[in-house]
């Protein structure tokens, strides 16, 4: 393989068509097989005119003789991985995953813009449920992004001779372009879910507003049953009527047990599937470079947002605990029943020790997103989450 043949361009596959089209066959036989473009497909021979195709065989099993041997070369020379990534250049741009995943973006922007349209709850849970859909493929996106960046810094480590420098820059080039693709493809995506778990998080927070001042009436209701409750249970058991004692303890438990189902019925459900969604949305967002500049000047909100409602949740799991323990009706050991509660700041903790070990494939030093700035992030969150004196534990709470 001389240099010089080697150096020359390579003949793009739709000239090539034109040209097997167009030219006689005296002149087509005269392209060097180094310009030809890698796999011609055999049917371009009954494409051509029929003085042409025996020439036009005779290139396309040229051009493969060629490009097999090249291919020979540069993998005994520089070995598979490079190889690899040479192939991998060839196929960027058309691949399943970031296809799928742009064709489900374009759903969600038609949505969100119906959103602001008309910001009814209707539209906002198709909009969270597309989102749902797009979480679900954004592993294997960052994975084929990270696997493109990594591609194309391996080939820009090579030293490579005259003969392949411009193919493996034009490699080098076709890959960074799919990986600004991808980039900018997911910039959109985390634009529009920040938007939208901000929103969410705030109409959660009102609902939660509205209804704990029902719910603060129901909850001196029963304190008021079980009082009536603890009386009849020390003072008519030592009376002579014990039945009419029995009878108004079990109509005082019925009205208890039936205020504490209204009472649930007005606790606003958080869910740790929800807080993980959100705190997502949040950290993809303020890790992106793409988006971070954007985003930071009103991410304020949304982390106060996020951090009531953390709060709440653990709020809701001693509730619950200490609902069970202290309810006489309910056959449960509170032993069992009463766990470690999840604080604010362990769950912090855990959430970004689970997103370390699940984003491994997209974060690393040749990505664009580095473990420095998730642990960077991590410690701006927990010192938020400290200074804010709400979010403290209260002796004995």
């Amino acid at each position: 393989m001389s240099s010089k043949a080697g150096a020359q361009p390579v003949i793009p596959m739709a000239v090539f068509r034109k040209m097997v089209a167009q030219l006689p066959a005296e002149e087509l036989s005269r392209l060097p097989p180094e310009k030809l473009p890698e796999n011609i497909p055999l049917d371009l021979v009954d494409e051509a005119p029929y003085y042409s195709r025996r020439t036009v065989e005779g290139l396309i099993l040229s051009a493969n003789a060629y490009h097999l041997e090249r291919r020979l070369h540069i993998q005994e020379q520089y070995g598979p991985e490079v190889m690899s990534a040479l192939d991998k250049s060839q196929v960027v741009g058309n691949t399943a995953n970031v296809k799928i995943f742009w064709q489900k973006l374009e759903d969600l922007r038609r949505m969100y813009e119906q959103w602001r349209k008309d910001p009814g709850p209707q539209n906002l849970d198709r909009l969270g449920n597309q989102i749902r859909t797009l979480n679900a493929l954004l592993l294997d996106v960052r994975a084929e992004n990270a696997d493109t960046t990594r591609s194309a810094q391996l080939l820009r480590e090579q030293v490579c001779g005259p003969e392949l420098e411009a193919m493996f820059q034009q490699a080098i080039e076709r890959l960074h372009e799919h990986s600004e693709r991808i980039e900018n493809l997911l910039a959109r995506y985390f634009r529009i879910r920040i938007t939208v778990a901000q929103h969410e998080m705030q109409v959660r927070l009102k609902q939660i507003n509205t209804l704990d001042r029902q719910a603060e009436n129901l909850r001196e209701q029963m304190e008021d049953l079980r009082t009536q409750l603890e009386d009849s249970q020390t003072l008519w058991r030592r009376a002579v009527k014990r039945l009419h004692a029995d009878q108004q303890a079990e109509h005082l438990q019925s009205r208890i047990m039936a205020l504490a189902g209204e009472l649930r019925s007005r606790e606003v459900s958080i869910s740790e599937t929800q807080l993980t969604q959100w705190l997502d949305a949040l950290v993809d967002a303020a890790l992106h470079p793409l988006t971070r500049p954007s985003v930071s000047s009103h991410m304020g909100d949304g982390r106060m947002a996020l951090y009531s409602l953390l709060s709440r949740y653990c709020q809701q799991q001693e509730n619950s605990a200490r609902q069970i323990a202290r309810n006489p009706f309910l056959q449960v050991d509170p032993a069992q029943a009463i766990r470690f509660v999840l604080l604010s700041e362990q769950f912090i903790l855990d959430y970004f020790r689970k997103k370390r070990n699940e984003t491994t494939a997209w974060i690393s030093d040749v990505a664009q997103v580095k473990s420095e700035d998730l642990d960077g992030l991590e410690r701006e969150i927990l010192s938020e989450l400290k200074r804010s004196s709400r979010f403290k534990r209260k002796p004995g709470g």
